[in-house]
Order: structure tokens, then C-alpha cells, then sequence
């Protein structure tokens, strides 16, 4: 699945990745931790289910970034010559695509209902992207593996919410935003390596977001051998 393709020149003998030593994917996880501590945990620490909501989907709005800043640096090592990669900015894509139907979902959810929340989100978003831009520019290795503890630290989030509002959520219809995207979309076929999921309530819904998010880093680990 992950095959580079090194265009017939100079590039062909390029590094496009650099290993990581022990030290370095510790320090990773704990600044991803912090960050969340410092502010995801502190600005919505409020335990309703509107925060809930909110904090998802700022979470959404900025969980899209590392993947569009992938393409953006794929594209520009092409353009230059040095790289083709077309596996992985289909794989890009493909997260980008399911990042964004979370993003809808949470927005069905009014998730983004508050002027502050939509304030933070954005500004978040468009800091995050130029980081993860720089990442990859610097050591694709080890831009994946930053978001690796990103996307594990995401699914601990949504599984801890499911633990704890499992009765609630399974009263609750799903969005469908959801039902389209799980049960219709074949874009979502293509990105998965399970079968769809089953779509009846808001429950099933979170518990397929929360999938995605393992599936996530799972992908980024081992892109993060497939880069070297």
C-alpha cells in the first residue's frame, strides 16, 4: 500500500525520512499531552454535553490540518522534482475527506454554536497547519509521528466520552451527516480497513469517529517506516 515513487533523476537517491530515537517519540506524546492539558482540558472543562460538543468539534477543525499540510509538501517535492508520491497523497486525501465529515458532524451537533469556540478553533487551526507544514519540510518521520500521539490522544478522548455518556447517547438518533458519510460514501471504503460501521444512534456515530482516530494512527505508524 505505501510504495514511494521516486522520479527518474537526481531525486531518486534523495532521504525523504529520517528515523526517530526513543527520546524524541516520548517527548512527542508529552507535548501533545500538555497542549491538551493546557487547553483543551482547561477551556472546555465544562462536563455538559454542549461542551462536549464543542470541544469535538474544535478538535475536528484542527485535526484536518496535518493532513492538508501533507499534500501541500508533497505537492511542492514534486513540482520540484523530487519526489512523486502518489500513494500517499491519495491516503492524505482520504483522511482529510474523513476528518472533514467528523467536522460535519459536529457542526449538526452545533458544536460550533459559540463565536468564542469558532474564534479559537480557527486561529488553532491555521497555527497548527504551518507547524505541521514545518514538520514535514524538516523530517516527514517525524511529522508523522507527532501526529501519531495526536491521533491516539483522540481516540482516548472520544473513548473516555463514550465510557461516560454510553445510556445518553444511545437515546440519541444519529446525525445525518453521519448515516451519509458511513453508510453511503465510498470515499469511506476506500480509507478503512473495516467494514462499515453500523449507524442507528449517536453512540454507533461516536464510536465510529473514535475507530477512525485509532485507524488514523495506525496509518501514521507505519508511514512512519515506509518514510525511511
Amino acid at each position: 500500500m505505501f510504495v514511494s515513487q521516486p522520479l527518474p533523476d537526481d531525486g531518486q537517491d534523495m532521504v525523504f525520512g529520517r528515523p526517530l530515537n526513543d527520546d524524541t517519540r516520548e517527548s512527542n506524546k508529552k507535548l501533545v499531552y500538555g497542549v491538551k492539558a493546557a487547553i483543551f482540558d482547561t477551556f472546555f472543562a465544562e462536563q455538559t454535553m454542549e461542551r462536549s460538543f464543542a470541544r469535538f468539534w474544535t478538535l475536528e477543525t484542527i485535526a484536518r490540518m496535518p493532513y492538508f499540510s501533507y499534500l501541500s509538501a508533497l505537492h511542492l517535492y514534486e513540482t520540484l522534482g523530487w519526489w512523486r508520491r502518489s500513494d500517499y497523497l491519495k491516503i492524505h486525501f482520504l483522511q482529510t475527506w474523513n476528518e472533514q465529515h467528523h467536522l460535519l458532524i459536529m457542526e449538526e451537533l452545533k458544536g460550533n454554536r459559540r463565536w468564542l469556540d469558532r474564534f479559537l478553533a480557527q486561529h488553532l487551526a491555521v497555527g497548527y497547519y504551518f507547524m505541521a507544514l514545518m514538520f514535514f519540510l524538516f523530517n516527514p518521520t517525524f511529522a508523522y509521528n507527532f501526529n501519531q500521539a495526536v491521533e491516539e490522544e483522540a481516540f482516548e478522548t472520544y473513548d473516555q466520552f463514550l465510557a461516560a455518556n454510553e445510556d445518553f447517547l444511545k437515546e440519541q438518533p444519529a446525525p445525518e451527516a453521519a448515516k451519509k458519510y458511513y453508510l453511503e460514501d465510498h470515499l469511506y471504503l476506500e480509507m478503512a480497513s473495516r467494514p462499515r460501521p453500523r449507524i442507528e444512534s449517536l453512540y454507533d456515530t461516536f464510536c465510529a469517529i473514535r475507530d477512525d482516530e485509532a485507524e488514523h494512527a495506525h496509518t501514521m505508524e507505519t508511514m512512519q517506516q515506509e518514510a525511511l
